[in-house]
């Protein structure tokens, strides 16, 4: 079991970079300047659909006894690249708004409103989180997946904590080690993450869902 648990960390977070390569040559080679913003944000679209196939991939694994990682991760980013996308493109469009708005808030003169900036931000991120757990696991419209997200942040606080705990602790290691050290956590955090984001999928399941099969 522990040989197994160690190849399927293995082999997700070789996916999860290779998914996600574009956004890493985006950050590597642009020039840090926040003319760079949109493109910086835009690029974070590569990795919205590898995370929400982690996510199918470490459900498959909870309910199938012998999955392949590499047929399930491949299964769960065709599956999901385009739901991910359409719930992508608008938060990253808001994002680089806000972003914009915090680089350039001193000479703009709303340098006083950078905290409820970054606050929306973050509030922007969790939505998106949520969503990809949720439409990772079922096949719900936009605009119900977006309800629920918001719906289950407010009403299942406890998971709302420790969605927030873990994008601390992921921007912790950011500060501290350096972006490169999620080349080797990734799948760690995407399976945490997953196993942080069951209740919300059974409350949904049970609440949302008429036939507990689908």
């Amino acid at each position: 079991k522990a040989t197994e648990a160690i190849y399927w960390l293995v082999v997700i977070d070789v996916l999860l970079v290779l998914a996600s390569l574009p956004t890493a040559m985006v950050w590597m080679l642009l020039a840090q300047d926040a003319s760079n913003i949109p493109l910086y944000t835009a690029s974070l679209l590569f990795v919205m659909p590898a995370v929400a196939a982690a996510f199918w991939a470490w459900r498959a694994r909870a309910e199938d006894l012998d999955p392949v990682p590499l047929s399930r991760f491949l299964r769960g980013y065709r599956l999901n690249v385009l739901d991910s996308l359409k719930i992508g493109v608008p938060g990253v469009v808001v994002l680089t708004v806000l972003a914009t708005n915090i680089t350039y808030g001193e000479a703009a003169g709303t340098s006083f409103l950078n905290v409820a900036f970054v606050a929306f931000a973050v509030m922007v991120v969790m939505v998106m989180t949520r969503a990809l757990s949720i439409l990772s696991t079922f096949s719900f419209r936009f605009v119900d997946v977006l309800r629920l997200s918001v719906f289950t942040l407010l009403t299942m606080p406890l998971r709302t904590l420790s969605m927030l705990s873990l994008w601390v602790l992921m921007a912790g290691i950011s500060v501290l080690v350096g972006d490169y050290a999620f080349l080797f956590t990734a799948s760690l955090l995407t399976l945490t993450m997953y196993h942080s984001e069951r209740p919300v999928i059974s409350r949904i399941r049970g609440q949302f869902v008429s036939d507990p099969e689908e």
